[in-house]
């Protein structure tokens, strides 16, 4: 099964909230065994690993590796409706995806700038792929289900990972090594440091993760109701297997502060 893209969008628009605390927030576990485009007014779902490869969705009409599958008028109406939500999905997905970015990216500037043994370095290069995650972002906006595109982002993202991590856990282990020898003056300054970091957090971050939350259940809540479309669709494939577009797994957790 595929995870798709907007899991990762979801989870990361109330992860950075999460660091601060909250009474609860909701989140979905989305896959897929397809992968999703957009062909003029149509949607494509394929997959290489099995038949049928291919099957476009569009005016409550279903095409099967080409062929136009028989649907009943229920059916019809049920696509028709899954199709509906889908239409409506796709411009969310890419509004909170886009934020969940930038949110992400913003957190990393001001670990990086309180943390970073090199922070003018580290902060350079955070710019730089934020900048390439935006393009690719742009240039492709229909991510919701596709693996297609996603070695071109983790291509951005694991470089920077790789230099960043290390990077800021040495210069935070550096930062403990000064404050156990350092005089009552440079472990204040230490102290106001990490003040200043907790602080720009809970205003750049924080406070954009939270208001990004109702959007996300909301997203949540609209493929909760195309999987229950999704799963009453009556039309069998060739294989005999049901369509099964996508499995949504919803669910509310508490945090503890």
């Amino acid at each position: 099964m595929k995870r798709c893209l907007l899991a990762l969008a979801l989870f990361a628009a109330v992860g950075a909230a999460q660091a601060h605390g909250r009474d609860a927030h909701f989140s979905c576990d989305i896959d897929s065994r397809y992968d999703f485009s957009t062909y003029r007014n149509a949607f494509v779902f394929e997959r290489k690993d099995e038949a049928p490869h291919r099957i476009t969705l569009g005016g409550g009409r279903l095409y099967v590796d080409g062929r136009e599958a028989q649907l009943s008028d229920a059916d019809r109406a049920r696509l028709r409706d899954f199709e509906n939500e889908l239409r409506r999905l796709m411009p969310e997905v890419q509004q909170v995806t886009t934020e969940a970015v930038e949110i992400a990216f913003t957190a990393l500037d001001e670990v990086a700038r309180a943390l970073s043994s090199h922070p003018k370095e580290t902060i350079a290069k955070l710019d730089k792929a934020h900048a390439l995650a935006r393009r690719e972002l742009q240039r492709q906006p229909s991510l919701m289900f596709s693996k297609e595109r996603e070695p071109d982002i983790d291509k951005i993202i694991e470089p920077i990972l790789a230099d960043f991590v290390p990077e800021v856990t040495g210069g935070a282990v550096s930062m403990a090594m000064k404050a156990v020898f350092a005089d009552d003056k440079e472990r204040a300054e230490i102290q106001a440091r990490m003040e200043r970091m907790k602080s720009v957090l809970e205003v750049k971050v924080d406070a954009r993760a939270k208001q990004l939350e109702p959007m996300a259940e909301a997203m949540c809540h609209r493929m909760e109701r195309m999987d229950s479309i999704d799963n009453q669709i009556e039309y069998r494939l060739p294989s005999g297997d049901r369509i099964e577009f996508l499995k949504v797994k919803n669910r509310k957790t508490s945090d503890v502060l």
